[in-house]
């Protein structure tokens, strides 16, 4: 769990190179399941520094599967 989801971005070379490859690299044979979540935007009262959107940027990832909610309802 990420204290805001903007830290992901320090995360992202394992992200993608480790957890998003594993089922690739393995031929199939192994997979990576996990999940990652962290707060996010205004809503988390997290101020203008850390409430970018990177859920675009891992969407287009092979691999991985970006869900989130729509509302924070």
């Amino acid at each position: 769990e990420f204290m805001t989801f903007n830290f992901a971005m320090q995360a992202i070379d394992q992200i993608i190179n480790s957890a998003a490859k594993t089922l690739y690299m393995s031929g199939g044979q192994m997979g990576a399941p996990i999940v990652f979540r962290g707060p996010n935007g205004a809503a988390a009262r997290v101020a203008a520094q850390h409430s970018q959107c990177y859920a675009a940027w891992y969407s287009h990832i092979p691999g991985l599967k970006v869900v989130m909610p729509y509302t924070a309802a």
